[in-house]
C-alpha cells in the first residue's frame, strides 16, 4: 500500500469529496468538480471499482475521457495537479470494460 503526503481540503461547495459513477458500458462520463472557495491544487483521484477507469481532468466543463487517458488501477489511488485551481474543474470516467465504477475525487494538497 502506497503512503501519500495528501491533506484534503474542507469546505469545498460541493462537499470535499466527489464521486463519479459510470454505467455498465465503456462510455464517458463526466461532471464538474466544483471546488471553489477551497484550495485545491491536486486533486486525489480513488478508483473503488473492479476494474480499471480512465481518467481526465480539464479546465472545460464537459470533457470525454478515452483509453488513451490516465489510467487509475481499480482499488488504487492516484493525485493530480488540478488543472484549474482557482475555479471549478471538468472531470471524466470512463471503465476499461463494460462494468460500473465509482471514482471519488477529494481537493486537497499533496504529492506521492
Amino acid at each position: 500500500m502506497a503512503i501519500y503526503n495528501f491533506q484534503p481540503s474542507a469546505g469545498a461547495s460541493v462537499g470535499s469529496t466527489i464521486k463519479v459513477t459510470t454505467g455498465a458500458t465503456v462510455a464517458s462520463v463526466n461532471t464538474v468538480l466544483a471546488f471553489t472557495n477551497v484550495l485545491a491544487t491536486d486533486i486525489l483521484v480513488t478508483n473503488a471499482g473492479t476494474v480499471t477507469a480512465f481518467v481526465r481532468l480539464s479546465p472545460q466543463a464537459s470533457p470525454v475521457a478515452t483509453t488513451a487517458d490516465v489510467p487509475v488501477l481499480a482499488g488504487t489511488s492516484r493525485i493530480f495537479a488540478n488543472p484549474a485551481p482557482s475555479g471549478n474543474c471538468g472531470a471524466a470516467v470512463i471503465p476499461v470494460s463494460g462494468t460500473a465504477v465509482d471514482v471519488y475525487f477529494t481537493p486537497g494538497v499533496g504529492s506521492f
